[in-house]
């Protein structure tokens, strides 16, 4: 996973911090997972971290630390939530209700970005993702970003979001495929994936997961996939290919849980945003992703396709439509 990267021509939007400890500038930082590293920053030479976005209203995004830890856009960085409620507060999407400010802030404009970093050796459209290791370690295969879930204590909520990107493909198993649509090469896919596991848990190719806490009774186990391409088997599952991702979804979660998101790769090698073309020696065409009426927006020093360490990274923006309780 990534914080905010660095895009080309812009200044990095966040970059690594010190090991363990979360760094920001101008603005609250975000928590990681001791050991785990989510998205990186352009030219971040520590392992990927997850980054959020900051509060509204424009600023300066997050500045450099030292390696290896959790980054998040500064203060005046963040993305405002759709609406407005009475006294200045943001409201849920369309007015009314619940806002996402107060239950999920920090997922309301979440950029989450596979980051590139790393001296291991890669070949094709792969890109390293094993952090400041130069070996696969146990720790380097496992990036996460964990969001705290606000609101009362024990309520469940239903958080509805919209997801755009751009992604490689991963197969599932034991859960269920929000579309069972083809693999659309040039346009749109549904890849939401709920419940279950990875259908080949020794495979290569990385995962999006999103893993609730604590549990609210929900048939998924509170388990949620972002990338779930497909069948095992299929051709859709587990290419040497990125794709374009444009769903909604659903979850539940409970007030005073949390939100892990978490990449988990298994071999430490990403793919980059080269395209649906496999073959390993033609050129990286990165595709561009149509964010045009999404509820949020990225940073505006936010240019497409995204650049870290002269990688072209896989990544995608969640944006929280509106939350219902139960």
């Amino acid at each position: 996973m990534t914080t905010p990267g660095s895009t080309a021509g812009a200044a990095p939007m966040g970059q690594s911090g010190s090991a363990g400890a979360p760094t920001g500038s101008g603005g609250a930082p975000a928590t990681g997972t001791a050991g785990a590293s989510t998205t990186t920053s352009a030219g971040a030479s520590g392992a990927p971290v997850v980054g959020t976005a900051g509060a509204s209203g424009g600023g300066a995004p997050g500045t450099a630390g030292a390696a290896g830890a959790t980054v998040v856009a500064g203060s005046g960085g963040q993305l405002g939530t759709a609406g407005a409620g009475a006294g200045g507060q943001p409201g849920a999407a369309g007015g009314g209700g619940l806002s996402p400010a107060d239950i999920v802030p920090e997922l309301n404009g979440f950029y989450w970005e596979a980051s590139c970093s790393g001296t291991i050796d890669v070949m094709g459209k792969n890109c390293p993702m094993s952090g400041s290791s130069s070996m696969c370690t146990a720790a380097a295969k496992d990036r996460t970003k964990t969001i705290p879930v606000k609101g009362v204590t024990g309520q469940t909520y239903t958080i509805n979001i919209e997801v755009r990107g751009v992604v490689g493909t991963r197969c599932y198993t034991g859960g269920t495929r929000a579309s069972s649509a083809a693999l659309n090469e040039t346009g749109n896919n549904n890849w939401w994936y709920i419940g279950g596991t990875y259908a080949n848990p020794t495979g290569w190719w990385n995962s999006y997961e999103l893993h609730v806490t604590p549990s609210t009774g929900d048939a998924s186990g509170d388990v949620y996939y972002f990338n779930g391409s497909g069948l095992q088997g299929g051709d859709a599952c587990e290419k040497e290919a990125t794709y374009l991702i444009n769903y909604k979804a659903s979850f539940k979660a409970k007030g005073g849980g949390s939100l892990a998101l978490k990449i988990h790769d298994e071999n430490c090698k990403g793919l980059q945003n080269c395209g649906s073309d496999v073959t390993p020696t033609t050129a990286c065409t990165p595709r561009t992703v149509d964010l045009t009426g999404m509820s949020v927006q990225p940073p505006a020093n936010f240019v497409q396709p995204p650049t870290n360490n002269t990688w072209r990274p896989q990544w995608m923006l969640i944006g929280v439509t509106s939350i219902t309780s139960p």
